[in-house]
């Protein structure tokens, strides 16, 4: 570790934090699982997931929550450990939080990070706080291996250490890795690229929305109740155009059910799997 002669770089923010203009405090988020630790969300085809370590999911995944810097709290899902202590979560959204828009383009950061650890650059890692708002550290980059780099926190600070795995690591705004773990006073790194390839299955890069004449469908007949007012739309996104709304109580005939998304099929669109009861 470097003396502390830096003064202290550890700066909290009570709301939303931009560094260097690019990344929003506000795709970070606190994961409360079998310990707590750190997520970035992401969004697909209108759904909400939070990339974390899978040892803070735990085994099993039960009881597994969200909280973003406003501490606002979201309840989330397992969906799978995705190897390499990399876990993947669907976060209930809907109305309580803004999901992360804006991910970081798959290419090789190879270049860009053995610079950084040939010059010993300075990052810096976001964490939300348990009370809210967010806490950027500083760190030097000090070691590179294909799917990992290693950094070192510039100002010694033993809370820094608290919960940070899955926190984000940024070099000059730009995010490069998630943590993973702390070995002595070194913090080891996921590769931002690694991490895409690690995920490209879920994430697909052409993923959009699909024409409703080619949509992929399970059989399913009878008629669900709608549980929260919810829209009808032309198609399985919440941004297809709305065709009327449904009041709770009210209920719809069914068609199907599109495979491997979170919609009913009904004779005059789609509705939201999760805004009605099962039928």
């Amino acid at each position: 570790m470097r003396p502390n002669r830096y003064g202290v770089l550890t700066t909290a923010l009570a709301g939303l934090l931009l560094v260097a203009g690019s990344v929003q405090a506000a795709e970070a988020v606190l994961v409360n699982g079998a310990t707590q630790g750190q997520g970035t969300l992401r969004s697909r085809s209108g759904e909400c997931f939070a990339i974390t370590p899978q040892h803070v999911v735990g085994l099993g995944g039960v009881g597994l929550t969200v909280i973003n810097a406003e501490r606002v709290r979201a309840p989330a899902q397992h969906l799978g450990d995705y190897g390499d202590d990399i876990a993947l979560l669907r976060v209930d959204a809907r109305g309580r939080m803004t999901c992360g828009a804006t991910w970081p383009r798959s290419e090789p950061l190879d270049e860009l990070l053995e610079e950084a650890v040939r010059l010993g650059r300075q990052g810096t890692l976001l964490r939300v706080r348990p009370t809210g708002g967010v806490e950027s550290h500083a760190v030097r980059f000090t070691a590179l291996e294909p799917r990992h780099v290693e950094v070192v926190l510039i100002t010694h600070n033993s809370e820094a250490f608290q919960g940070i795995s899955g926190s984000r690591l940024l070099l000059e705004g730009r995010p490069v890795g998630m943590v993973l773990e702390t070995i002595q006073d070194t913090i080891r790194v996921y590769r931002q690229d690694a991490l895409n390839r690690r995920l490209e299955g879920a994430f697909p890069v052409n993923m959009g929305p699909i024409p409703a004449g080619d949509l992929p469908l399970e059989p399913r007949s009878g008629r669900v109740v709608v549980t929260t007012r919810t829209t009808v739309r032309e198609s399985p996104t919440p941004f297809a155009r709305a065709i009327r709304r449904l009041e709770i109580g009210q209920s719809i005939e069914l068609l199907g059910k599109v495979k491997g998304r979170p919609w009913w099929q009904t004779a005059e669109g789609y509705v939201r799997v999760a805004h009605t009861a099962p039928p």
